[in-house]
């Protein structure tokens, strides 16, 4: 199908509607703490999904879509996910495996975690990825001197008494893995 004699909307639409991402078929994947200390910091949990994937290579049209209009971009054409990868996570706090793509059940802390690595493979291909932490809600700093400075003081604070997590619920996050 010749999608560049119809317009590049279009072209998009058609090309966007072909990619969907993998069905999910197991249950949330629970992920365990490594010391009964860390569970007085546990005050909830996200739920984000974890997919692999690796850059799709584009067709001639897609190729031809993209100079024509470098800044549209159909969601879904740039990537093709890998389903099956074996993943291990392990921080500080937390350790656990799963089989992509899952939906992995992660606590929320006080105080700010450490980063998670993440480690993805499958015969061919290997991934590393780092999770770091990011505080929920958002801090507010004006672009006075002030502001900045209590911008900084708040942030310091912010990070030993507020809520921490490695993502939100029902948000994709998407590992790129390489060959080996």
């Amino acid at each position: 199908m010749n999608i560049l004699k119809y317009s590049p909307i279009l072209a998009a639409l058609v090309l966007s509607a072909c990619a969907s991402d993998a069905p999910i078929t197991q249950p949330p994947i629970e992920i365990g703490l490594k010391n009964a200390g860390v569970q007085e910091r546990v005050v909830g949990y996200t739920e984000p999904i974890v997919r692999t994937f690796v850059p799709k290579e584009q067709s001639a049209d897609e190729k031809l879509i993209s100079a024509s209009n470098p800044n549209a971009s159909a969601p879904g054409i740039k990537r093709t996910e890998i389903i099956g990868a074996t993943c291990s996570l392990d921080s500080a706090e937390v350790k656990g495996t799963f089989t992509t793509p899952a939906i992995i059940r992660v606590p929320k802390f006080q105080g700010r975690p450490t980063t998670m690595r993440v480690k993805c493979e499958t015969p061919t291909q290997s991934a590393d990825f780092n999770a770091r932490p990011t505080l929920d809600g958002v801090i507010v700093g004006g672009a006075s001197v002030a502001g900045l400075v209590a911008a900084a003081v708040t942030a310091g604070v912010a990070a030993s008494r507020d809520q921490w997590s490695y993502g939100a619920n029902e948000v994709g996050i998407w590992i790129e893995l390489k060959d080996k």
